[in-house]
């Protein structure tokens, strides 16, 4: 492979795909092993930007959009069992064959789910400040679920001066310690998705159905030792909307699992501490063997 032929397959493009009907947008990188990266609440997959940047010298790295966030098209239910039957339509539709999977918040949920359904598909899973590892979530969570404030932001946001950049800033002054270091495709795309008000009620959507008045509903930490692949779980320890602890319970039920805690890093991890989390998931996928993961692939 050339230098030049080298730099384009490091280059981070958009694409579309069909999904079953569904309008859905992703952007890859990289040629090899397949990763799935798949983004957080609300959330586009500018989110992974650097992480697809930090991997995709060495893995096919693909970070696709939600249905109803981002570009991709909604879809009738917005829970994490729903996106993650939604996930395994579009590994189908994109012949990623069996990818490591990596979630973040919801799409660490959603991660779950699909490789519990799936778990022959999936050679090494990545959770990172992954939701429905325990019932505790900041309490703003909560009001937004159960009260009216959740549809009011719904409505406010479009129709405010400025409302998605307000909105875009608010996100990232909450869920990260250094919103400065979020790559700026993150702050642009987020912002252009909220001018419409379908990511928003997609988020109160998935929202009402993962928080209740006592936090979070049906976690599934329970089930956690019934995954049989290697599991790193990575977290920022100043997570203030999911606690950090959670992902300490999470490693202790894990029959293969591994932890990494960040400090000085929130709950937006992928983006404000990218290079971080890109150290972690390489040593991780590294000690797990490219045989296991390329084998994997291949099979």
């Amino acid at each position: 492979m050339t230098a030049s032929t080298a730099e384009r397959t490091l280059e981070i493009e958009e694409h579309w795909i069909d999904v079953d009907g569904t309008a859905s947008r992703y952007l890859e990188a990289g040629t090899g092993p397949p990763v799935l990266l798949i983004p957080g609440e609300g959330s586009v997959a500018e989110e992974w930007y650097d992480v697809i940047r930090g991997l995709a010298d060495r893995y096919r790295v693909v970070a696709v959009d939600l249905p109803g966030y981002g570009y991709t098209e909604p879809i009738a239910d917005a829970s994490a069992p729903a996106f993650a039957a939604f996930v395994w339509r579009f590994v189908r539709a994109l012949g990623l064959g069996r990818p490591v999977l990596i979630g973040h918040s919801l799409g660490g949920a959603v991660a779950i789910h699909a490789a519990l359904d799936q778990p022959s598909r999936v050679p090494a899973l990545v959770l990172v400040g992954s939701a429905g590892l325990g019932r505790a979530i900041n309490p703003l969570a909560i009001l937004q679920s159960v009260t009216p404030l959740g549809d009011l932001t719904v409505w406010l946001v479009p129709v405010l001066p400025r409302g998605p950049w307000l909105h875009t800033a608010a996100v990232a002054l909450f869920g990260s310690c250094r919103p400065w270091r979020i790559h700026p495709a993150w702050w642009s795309s987020q912002a252009r998705v909220l001018s419409t008000p379908v990511a928003l009620e997609t988020s109160l959507r998935s929202q009402r159905a993962a928080v209740g008045f006592f936090g979070q509903r049906d976690p599934v930490l329970g089930r956690l030792g019934d995954l049989p692949m290697p599991t790193l779980v990575a977290w920022g320890m100043q997570d203030r909307q999911l606690p950090f602890w959670q992902g300490v319970a999470a490693r202790r039920r894990l029959g293969r699992g591994r932890l990494a805690l960040v400090p000085w890093a929130s709950h937006f991890l992928p983006s404000e501490a990218p290079e971080e989390l890109v150290r972690a998931v390489r040593r991780f996928l590294a000690d797990v063997g490219d045989d296991q993961v390329r084998g994997e692939w291949l099979s």
